[in-house]
């Protein structure tokens, strides 16, 4: 499909037992189709991929096991990649397989396609282009072409903020900050309380006999009984939630950081939409890729860390964190087949807080 559609030729593809026999090999642990003798540019992104932070054995383990990769010529890899273009097979190219789409990095060219996976919804590929296609915004990164189910961006030199150390990291989450705050002056309106967790409320209930019967996520009734404890907190309370346009996924692996510029820019708009001004800032400042972090804002909801997190970009600072956590866990749970922390809510803190 990638062939036909972006490159507009047929060519034969098929997976061989043999490391050998052609010249991309297989690495499931690394999780990249790359040469059997990559090239610099190429293994250096993907000895990027696992800097592991705060782990030096970690780190070394992985760096180990990445060199030994490479220099043993595709002797760990499980299996090959035959492609009958032999001039596309390039050292300077590498494939890497993501949640809904497969990377094709070329750094010869120095741009990275992606195309949807067979059998995915192009909903939320659409979703990104929206805002891709014509930025408004510099910290957004434009796509250089685009068609039918993918799109072609250019490779940005630079380190996600993941793998940024401090005093760094704190110096780029502030340019964050600084950027989205131009998002919000475009987008920020109010919603009452009672219609907006009432419309997400709504749409949960309306996806539950697929989670339960499709999914077979087994924790529906959980979900139930907090939609239900949601309603009496709001029930007869006066608030206006800020709504904002949220990138929705604003976790620290989809921020690219240019450390010479110190610019940042922002990936991964699949699911930006219409949320809350503190969803955003939970999952940047509070939770991203922190294990047990959601549970511990929920717990700490009134602690001043949690409340000076979720409340950075608000200019109100006086509503009642129960209100405010109960309106993030159902923004959470509106896409809870495809986000990490509402898999989360679903699979173990849901038992707990019902």
């Amino acid at each position: 499909e990638y062939f036909q559609t972006v490159c507009g030729k047929t060519v034969s593809i098929r997976v061989d037992d043999s490391v050998f026999r052609n010249r991309y090999v297989i690495y499931p642990r690394l999780g990249v189709v790359t040469a059997r003798c990559p090239s610099w540019k190429v293994a250096k992104d993907i000895f990027m991929q696992f800097n592991v932070q705060g782990n030096i054995k970690r780190k070394i383990l992985a760096w180990g096991y990445i060199t030994l990769c490479f220099v043993t010529f595709g002797l760990l890899a499980s299996k090959s990649l035959y492609v009958s273009d032999k001039k596309w097979c390039r050292r300077d190219r590498y494939i890497m397989p993501c949640n809904r789409k497969i990377r094709i990095f070329d750094y010869k060219k120095g741009v990275v396609d992606a195309i949807l996976k067979t059998g995915f919804n192009d909903a939320y590929f659409k979703n990104e282009l929206k805002y891709r296609a014509k930025p408004e915004f510099g910290f957004i990164p434009p796509v250089v072409d685009y068609g039918n189910r993918w799109y072609r961006e250019q490779i940005i030199e630079g380190k996600g903020l993941v793998r940024i150390k401090e005093p760094l990291y704190s110096e780029f989450c502030q340019t964050v900050l600084e950027d989205l705050r131009m998002l919000i002056v475009k987008s920020y309106h109010y919603e009452d309380i009672l219609s907006y967790t009432g419309k997400k409320i709504e749409k949960i209930r309306a996806s539950l006999p697929l989670l339960k019967g499709v999914k077979h996520i087994g924790t529906t009734d959980y979900i139930e009984n907090v939609l239900n404890h949601i309603q009496e907190y709001v029930g007869g309370y006066t608030m206006r939630v800020p709504l904002v346009l949220s990138h929705g996924d604003l976790q620290t692996g989809n921020i690219m950081c240019d450390t010479k510029s110190r610019s940042v820019f922002i990936y991964d708009w699949e699911t930006a939409g219409e949320r809350s001004i503190w969803f955003d800032m939970g999952k940047l400042l509070l939770y991203s890729q922190r294990k047990g972090r959601y549970a511990y804002m929920i717990e700490h909801r009134d602690d001043p860390e949690v409340k000076e997190s979720l409340l950075k970009l608000d200019d109100n600072t006086d509503y009642p964190m129960t209100h405010v956590i109960s309106i993030l866990v159902l923004e959470e749970l509106e896409h809870g087949h495809d986000n990490v922390e509402a898999q989360q809510i679903i699979n173990c803190y849901i038992p707990k807080y019902a």
